[in-house]
């Protein structure tokens, strides 16, 4: 398992699905504490209070992205006990080398495609700013402009 391979097949997966903020904060916050603890053990065992104090994300979004990533086979997980010091376990598991994407629903089609109205009007959208300056002749308009001195520093 390479580091970048990790992150490299995280963002060609989430090309297709289109990840939540909170799913790809989660998934980068496991592969920084793994990274930390140089690789050495497979899994991961952290507690839910300080995961979301760590990833900002409430519990039910923490369930929610983990759910989705193990959904997405980036990793698994399995919730700790509800004893003292038991967090839930996290594995990385290694990227998919042939991900496939994820099937696109296909519309279907309509037999008949009399339902479709074009417009053939053309609408004239062409606009003339100059027009309001064109009943002034060209040094005119600008001579006509005032200039009030108040005294101020800033005139």
């Amino acid at each position: 398992m390479n580091y970048i391979e990790l992150i490299n097949g995280f963002w060609l997966i989430d090309e297709q699905r289109g990840f939540t903020a909170n799913e790809t904060r989660l998934y980068f916050y496991l592969l920084h504490l793994a990274n930390r603890r140089f690789w050495e053990t497979q899994w991961l065992e952290y507690w839910d209070d300080k995961m979301q104090a760590a990833v900002g994300i409430s519990a039910d979004a923490l369930r929610t992205a983990r759910k989705n990533l193990k959904k997405a086979k980036f990793i698994d997980f399995a919730i700790g006990g509800q004893a003292y010091r038991v967090g839930t376990r996290y594995q990385i598991l290694p990227p998919n080398p042939n991900p496939t994407p994820d099937p696109i629903p296909n519309p279907t089609a309509n037999p008949n495609p009399d339902h479709l109205h074009y417009s053939k009007t053309k609408t004239n959208t062409k606009t003339n700013y100059n027009s309001d300056f064109s009943k002034f002749s060209k040094n005119e308009r600008f001579s006509k402009r005032e200039y009030v001195a108040s005294g101020s520093d800033f005139d």
